[in-house]
């Protein structure tokens, strides 16, 4: 199995060709070809499917799509290349496991697969800015305080001393450093020193800063875990690379983040499966990756609940899971926010679709396409967490019914989501509780969900 450097070497002198040249006359027409060739069909009336065959079929069609196609090197403007020997070695060789955490919060986070009935990694918390290191702190403690959780992501500051961060200055740096310690901190308080930040680092824009910032005096330590991103789609840039490297070399967590676009250059349902089963490949060949983030996402509504983005979740989920061993943090991203009932029942829905097809770790779905600032609350990590628990104990089938029921309480308001509270609009700053509202909100909507057959332990 090939090293990072072999990775380098291939941008340096994989085929050489324009970013418009590899979109429009390699990605696109070998990604249409493949649609026909494999017959993937989206299936709007099942959004979970329950068919292993086609499954596996997915799985073969991201391997000829990623070794026909591979990865655009942005700053060198070649081609990285796979052979399908190259590819099928790498999955051979995958992780399968990650060791996280520290102390008595040290675990494995492992696989599932679908229709498994154990509860996923629980992964909650979200990079969504905030703006008060009060904030900051009041969410990670209460992060920190749900027994079941297993790791989790921290807040990215907007500004520190009053100075806006801005990508690559200055302020940047010390803001990520701050929000580190603040991380730290806020575990200490929770009584969970040990428990991993996997979202690192939030406050980075750039890939020096978040290098810098990682620095172990800062408080950051090797079974943490840190996201490097590609750039939709299929692209890969030195700043990514430049972070993996040092990652690597430091023996740390490498988190391969990758988000397909449907709408976009994969067109539609059926493209977008492909290139998100492919994209779990990616994070073992390319990345060298311990564990992945990934979260599809439509390209003009923004979110991740659309029936046809469900769809993809729950058909590449099981193309994954089934045939590569590599831990995977699903993402959803919901339309609406937070102390709204319609953020709970999509997200009820993606944790169903997601947990069902085998997802072997969940994140809290993030609120309002994750743009609003300090709009994101613990309530809405409770409810992951309880909503997870309870969509393990249900089949594809018997998940795709109740999503189907859940579609049709929010369906029609997607182009129109209510954008919801702010955090210091549902929650005291000063205490970090919720109001009273928010609690009976979601304790009617728990009400409402138990009676369309969703059992909550």
């Amino acid at each position: 199995m090939s090293n990072f450097l072999d990775i380098c070497e291939k941008a340096i002198y994989g085929p050489i060709m324009s970013e418009k040249e590899f979109d429009m006359k390699v990605f696109m027409p070998k990604l249409k070809e493949l649609v026909r060739k494999y017959d993937i069909q989206y299936d709007r009336e099942n959004p979970v499917p329950c068919d292993d065959k086609a499954a596996d079929n997915l799985f073969h069609a991201a391997v000829e799509f990623l070794s026909a196609v591979g990865i655009y090197c942005q700053d060198t403007n070649r081609l990285i290349r796979f052979t399908e020997e190259e590819i099928l070695e790498g999955i051979v060789g995958a992780p399968g496991k990650c060791h996280l955490g520290e102390g008595k919060d040290a675990k494995v986070f492992g696989m599932r697969k679908p229709d498994d009935k154990k509860i996923p990694w629980l992964h909650v918390g979200s990079g969504i800015v905030s703006t008060t290191e009060e904030m900051i702190t009041n969410k990670i403690e209460a992060y920190a305080s749900i027994p079941d959780v297993d790791s989790i992501s921290i807040p990215a500051l907007d500004s520190i001393r009053g100075i806006p961060v801005a990508a690559g200055s200055p302020v940047e740096l010390y803001a990520a450093i701050r929000s580190v310690k603040l991380g730290r901190d806020a575990l200490i308080r929770a009584g969970r020193p040990g428990l991993p930040i996997c979202n690192l680092v939030a406050t980075a824009a750039s890939a020096v800063t978040t290098i810098a910032a990682s620095a172990p005096q800062f408080g950051l330590r090797p079974t943490d875990g840190w996201l490097c991103g590609t750039v939709a789609e299929n692209k890969l840039e030195y700043g990514t690379m430049n972070k993996i490297a040092y990652l690597l070399n430091w023996g740390a967590n490498v988190g391969a983040e990758t988000a397909p676009i449907l709408g976009g250059y994969c067109g539609g349902p059926a493209g977008t499966a492909i290139v998100s089963t492919a994209y779990i490949m990616i994070g073992i060949l390319a990345f060298k990756a311990s564990y992945q983030l990934h979260f599809p996402v439509h390209f003009k509504y923004g979110c991740s609940t659309t029936r046809d983005v469900l769809w993809v979740v729950s058909a590449s989920c099981q193309a994954a899971s089934r045939n590569i061993p590599m831990p995977v943090i699903w993402l959803g991203y919901m339309a609406g926010g937070p102390n709204t009932k319609m953020y709970f029942y999509e997200s009820a829905a993606w944790l169903l679709a997601a947990t069902a097809s085998g997802a072997p770790s969940v994140q809290t779905p993030h609120s309002a396409k994750a743009v609003k600032i300090d709009g994101f609350t613990p309530m809405e990590c409770q409810f992951g967490v309880d909503m997870a628990k309870a969509a393990a104990q249900y089949d594809r089938k018997q998940a795709n019914d109740l999503v189907k029921k859940l579609l049709k309480k929010y369906e029609s308001q997607v182009d129109g989501a209510p954008s919801g509270d702010r955090y210091q609009d549902c929650y005291d700053v000063t205490t970090g509780r919720p109001s009273e509202a928010y609690v009976r909100l979601v304790k009617e909507v728990k009400e409402e969900l138990s009676g369309m057959g969703i059992s909550f332990a």
